[in-house]
């Protein structure tokens, strides 16, 4: 499978329509959603959870971690997360921060 590109929080609004049109099927058109494309994860398993959500009047910054569960099993190929961040019309996601808990 072809690694999806660019990695990290998408800023370009063309990309970022692309990645909605594609994979954002059942989100509502008219809602206001960030999308992060994660690096490759070495195992099909885990998910990730927001650690820390930071405000700056209508600007945000997450900090999110990608966790393994001890009973979760996965395959053993690498792969990508695409993560849809809904907020008002009103803010920004101006940064994302990720943690790996699956190396540790």
């Amino acid at each position: 499978m072809e690694q999806l590109e660019p990695v990290g929080l998408i800023n370009d609004e063309k990309i970022k329509s692309v990645f909605l049109n594609k994979f954002g099927s059942d989100l509502s058109p008219t809602d206001n959603y960030y999308v992060y494309i994660s690096k490759e994860h070495g195992n099909g398993a885990g998910n990730y959870e927001i650690n820390k959500i930071e405000t700056n009047n209508n600007k945000i910054k997450l900090d999110i971690n990608y966790v393994i569960k001890p009973l979760e099993i996965g395959t053993a190929v690498m792969n990508q997360r695409i993560l849809f961040f809904r907020v008002q019309p009103n803010c920004k996601i101006i940064e994302v921060i990720l943690s790996d808990q699956s190396r540790k």
